[in-house]
């Protein structure tokens, strides 16, 4: 009878101690945690994650685990300015502190740095902590932030509006521009061949027309691209490249419509 006695309550006493433990390891909640991803730092995404941890405890913290979305290269952890090594499992990084002695009611903070590919359409984040406030922003907007989310909550955000990739959005443009071309080109030709030397004269006003238009059109894509890329909708690459292209076909149109000019007076 009383062998049983001690053993049931040894057990017990076992249940409560890892209850115990298991009550001050889900106690470590992050107050704040704020993401920022830049499109312009590299020629992929980087990606700065900082986290305020606090408990509410003196038991001093053993392991903290962070979720970093796959595909990430480059991960480097910073407690409180320090780094610390970490072991990765799938999505899972764990960091052990322990030997910092940084109890659970002393506030702490987190920093996540890695890189994702520069295709990359969607961000993904799993919370491993209670969350008092989370927020997102990409190329210097808030894409996202919530308050007050539990341990195990989850969001994928599109990092871009449209569904082409910078690099589809360039294609685009060029094809848009090589179409225009293909068309004056067809259309000169076309008046070259079917009318008479006496009618050369008004073929040239047409052309004068049509490069007029090329102008305009031009123009206008120069004034779009410069307002997507205030927007942040396009990268600096590949505005750069665009605006080049652009200001060169309308410096060659406006020598052409000079010559049609010239010709005019002589």
């Amino acid at each position: 009878m009383k062998k049983t006695l001690i053993i049931t309550t040894l057990g017990m006493v076992s249940i409560l101690l890892l209850s115990t433990s298991i009550t001050c390891a889900g106690e470590l909640d992050a107050v704040d945690h704020k993401v920022v991803i830049c499109a312009e730092c590299d020629e992929n995404l980087k990606v700065e994650e900082t986290i305020t941890l606090q408990g509410n405890t003196d038991e001093y913290i053993d392991t903290i685990e962070f979720w970093v979305q796959s595909g990430a290269t480059n991960v480097n952890i910073f407690v409180n300015n320090t780094e610390v090594t970490s072991t990765q499992d799938g999505n899972k990084y764990t960091i052990n502190i322990s030997s910092m002695e940084i109890k659970m009611n002393t506030e702490l903070t987190v920093k996540i740095s890695y890189i994702l590919d520069k295709n990359t359409q969607n961000f993904q984040k799993e919370l491993l902590q209670n969350t008092d406030s989370i927020e997102v922003a990409f190329g210097g907007k808030i894409i996202y932030s919530s308050t007050n989310l539990v341990i195990g909550e989850s969001f994928t955000l599109p990092l871009y509006k449209s569904t082409e990739t910078p690099t589809q959005t360039l294609t685009t443009y060029y094809v848009i521009i090589a179409l225009l071309i293909v068309i004056i080109v067809i259309l000169l030709i076309y008046n070259v061949r079917h009318r008479k030397p006496s009618e050369i004269r008004e073929m040239a006003s047409a052309t004068e027309e049509l490069l007029t238009t090329k102008k305009t059109l031009l123009m206008s894509l120069l004034k779009d691209i410069e307002k997507q890329h205030r927007a942040k909708e396009i990268s600096d690459d590949t505005y750069h490249k665009l605006k080049e292209q652009y200001k060169r076909e309308t410096v060659e149109t406006m020598k052409q419509l000079e010559d049609i000019t010239k010709s005019k007076v002589k």
